[in-house]
């Protein structure tokens, strides 16, 4: 088959063509030259350090010339004299997931005509928050949290505060979501990741021509889904009222939980998924099906307790599901409940109830929280 002439976009380093995966570096060269400044060291004295030119490190950072395309060994020595100079080991583990980010997006930007949907890189793993994050990062301009809290000991100046998608290049990631999402075969477990994976990551632009596409996805997805079973267009629909919340729809995670988590595969299926999703399962997984499979034993609750704690809060455009789904841990894993945690707990349980701005359902799942949190102290 013949190729399509690759494109010129202007966002592209250099104002090169359509990037391939081994030739963007956005994403990383800027972590990197956030760990660099946090270590508080010029472009010279880094390229002295590791000893390479300085024209290696600005290439690097400003993406000209990806990072991903070093050596091991290269890679593996920045790293480490990062390390040893100070930065944080949780900056550097973005570092390597920054490199992942990179791939996904020089994929889809050096995609310029039939999609391989089998191949799609949507649609073989489930991708992790770090790795959203920062594909998101390109579109919000909201670092992640082991970027933002980097932020404030950065020099200020008149470089771009983050990796970015030029318009064309945003248009063209959209549409391409939009064509893999759309052709995805709507009967298999992969076709169903790549919708779920494609909607979730279009839901970072906020254009109404966007959330548009997006609500009439959802809409078709729900046809496809038989009330009260699991399956990978649960899946979807689950993620898609996540990304309608984000975009302002305050009625999709109401309606979602309401409708949708009402059977006992469904609600292990919401918990294994935060619990991939925050970490609490650190093998990738290739399907959604792990939902289903894996077995609540299989991993603690320990951060997903403190992070649906720390979310408890009114402003919260997911608070419905993070109210639904503290109950949902708490009733599956009451040894959670300490007098510690109950303590750090209840006032923000408190405070959500008195304030009335939850869903009818959401209000006697935090009542029933607080109840059992009441027994907690009387053992």
């Amino acid at each position: 088959m013949a190729r399509t002439p690759r494109r010129t976009l202007t966002g592209s380093p250099g104002g090169s063509p359509c990037a391939s995966g081994d030739r963007e570096g956005r994403v990383a060269g800027y972590v990197l030259k956030i760990a660099r400044q946090a270590v508080s060291l010029t472009q010279e004295e880094f390229a002295e350090r590791i000893g390479v030119d300085v024209t290696t490190i600005q290439g690097w950072e400003s993406g000209r010339r990806p990072l991903m395309a070093a050596t091991a060994g290269t890679y593996l020595g920045v790293r480490h004299h990062l390390l040893r100079l100070g930065a944080s080991p949780r900056l550097l583990g973005q570092l390597d997931t920054a490199m992942e980010a990179d791939r996904f997006i020089g994929y889809v930007l050096g995609t310029d005509g039939p999609i391989d949907l089998d191949r799609h890189p949507l649609a073989t793993w489930v991708i992790t928050r770090p790795f959203t994050d920062l594909v998101g990062w390109t579109f919000t301009g909201t670092a992640p949290g082991a970027i933002a809290d980097t932020a404030p000991r950065l020099r200020r100046g008149p470089a771009p505060a983050g990796p970015r998608l030029a318009a064309d290049e945003r248009r063209h990631f959209l549409t391409h979501l939009r064509d893999a999402a759309e052709q995805s075969a709507p009967d298999t477990a992969a076709g169903a990741l790549l919708r779920r994976q494609a909607h979730y990551v279009a839901g970072f632009d906020a254009t109404s021509e966007t959330v548009a596409w997006l609500a009439v996805m959802q809409r078709a997805e729900q046809r496809r889904l038989r009330t009260g079973d699991w399956s990978p267009s649960w899946a979807v629909v689950r993620s898609g009222a996540h990304t309608l919340a984000r975009q302002g729809d305050g009625d999709a995670l109401p309606q979602f939980i309401g409708v949708h988590i009402e059977t006992d595969a469904c609600e292990i299926a919401n918990l294994n998924y935060w619990a991939y999703w925050l970490g609490e399962i650190g093998d990738p997984k290739l399907s959604d099906t792990f939902m289903v499979e894996l077995d609540l034993d299989d991993w603690r609750g320990d951060r997903m307790l403190a992070h649906l704690a720390a979310k408890l809060d009114p402003a919260n455009v997911y608070v419905d599901v993070v109210v639904h789904t503290l109950w949902s841990l708490i009733t599956r894993k009451p040894d959670l409940l300490t007098p510690r945690t109950a303590a750090d707990l209840a006032p923000a349980c408190a405070r959500l109830v008195d304030e009335g701005v939850i869903s009818p359902q959401s209000h006697r799942e935090l009542s029933e929280v607080l109840y059992a949190l009441r027994m907690i102290h009387r053992r």
